[in-house]
């Protein structure tokens, strides 16, 4: 039908257009928190755009779903503006006719959160882990930046440059904690420098001029010897696992699972292609507006609105990970409110249609 297409392209436009110009703000949020690690050595570029491409990924489920309801609250506002709506009203249109294209579209949109939300959520998350836990375990010694406190990898390494020697590759003042639930290790050395075995590839950290403690807080014992040079290897670790982390899960493993935090996250996932369709669906009684008076005189409602119902359903998926609540009503209250606020917006919506 000619309305069907006209409608889905003028949605389409804006959806593209918004959902473009969020991703980016996006992007540039995400490299903000990654960026530091970088300059400080420990990531390298290449990972930190992996890591930015990845959070979009996940981010997608929350942003289409958000410009598909500013699209459409847009395009029909301009359409009731300018008087489009009237016309088409004149030349036959009735009320489900304009629910039923924007629906027909809402679906499509819905499937592909839906995929997202399954599939590539966990897959995205399942990679980004892996990324850090690899960065963690495979630090460059030499890529550290003086004068901060860098801590570094599952066994939580604490490293501390006062200064570098650029001409001579060498830091200075070097000082090196690592700590576990029963001993404390602490080098400080004068000055340190990588090498590299050219036939194994093998690094290691050579620590010139220093001391070496090890503490037992358990007993309270504390041994310290001095050395001239001293050689940490940093030989890089295989990653084996990364172990059990709910959101890199795959949705089929939390479907059974008796653990409430896993619960939540597999209804989190299910609920967003619904949560699609309602907001696609609520657009339509939000851009109701006078001829003449603006395209977009709704706009800031339905922003209040979403914030409000992001907030409420953040609030239940923390409610129910904490046993607040049960897997009934769950994170599903939110919707079932906004289902009822759709409801009642439709009806006076309806009035203004009439079949033909």
């Amino acid at each position: 039908m000619l309305i069907n297409r006209y409608l889905n392209r003028e949605i389409l436009n804006p959806l593209v257009t918004i959902c473009s110009i969020l991703v980016v703000i996006f992007a540039g949020y995400s490299a903000t928190r990654y960026l530091p690690d970088a300059a400080d050595g420990l990531m390298t570029g290449k990972t930190v755009l992996v890591l930015v491409f990845l959070k979009i990924l996940i981010a997608l489920e929350v942003l289409i779903p958000v410009t598909l309801f500013l699209s459409v609250i847009t395009v029909l506002g301009r359409l009731h503006a300018e008087s489009e709506i009237i016309a088409m009203q004149a030349s036959g249109l009735c009320e489900r006719t304009l629910i039923s294209s924007v629906l027909r579209l809402t679906f499509v949109v819905a499937l592909l959160v839906s995929a997202l939300s399954l599939y590539a959520r966990p897959w995205a998350y399942e990679q980004s882990y892996w990324l850090k836990a690899d960065a963690e375990a495979n630090f460059d010694f030499s890529r550290l930046k003086p004068g901060r406190f860098h801590e570094i990898g599952e066994s939580k390494y604490v490293v501390f440059l006062e200064g570098v020697d650029v001409n001579q590759e060498r830091a200075e003042g070097v000082f090196i904690e690592q700590r576990n639930a029963s001993l404390r290790k602490i080098i400080r050395a004068k000055e340190a420098w990588q090498e590299v075995d050219p036939a194994t590839g093998e690094k290691s950290v050579v620590l010139h001029d220093g001391y070496h403690y090890e503490i037992l807080p358990a007993v309270g014992k504390t041994s310290l010897f001095r050395f001239q040079n001293f050689r940490l290897i940093l030989t890089p670790k295989e990653i084996e696992s990364i172990g059990y982390r709910r959101k890199a899960a795959s949705t089929m493993s939390l479907v059974s699972s008796p653990v409430a935090e896993d619960r939540a996250e597999f209804q989190w996932r299910v609920s967003t292609g619904f949560s699609t369709i309602l907001l696609g669906l609520l657009g339509i009684p939000l851009s109701r507006t006078a001829p003449r008076r603006g395209k977009s005189a709704n706009i800031f409602m339905g922003v209040v609105i979403f914030a409000i119902y992001y907030n409420m359903t953040a609030i239940a998926k923390t409610w129910m990970e904490q046993g607040v609540v049960g897997s009934f009503p769950g994170i599903w209250w939110p919707h079932a409110l906004l289902a009822v606020l759709l409801i009642l917006l439709l009806k006076p919506f309806g009035s203004g249609f009439q079949s033909h």
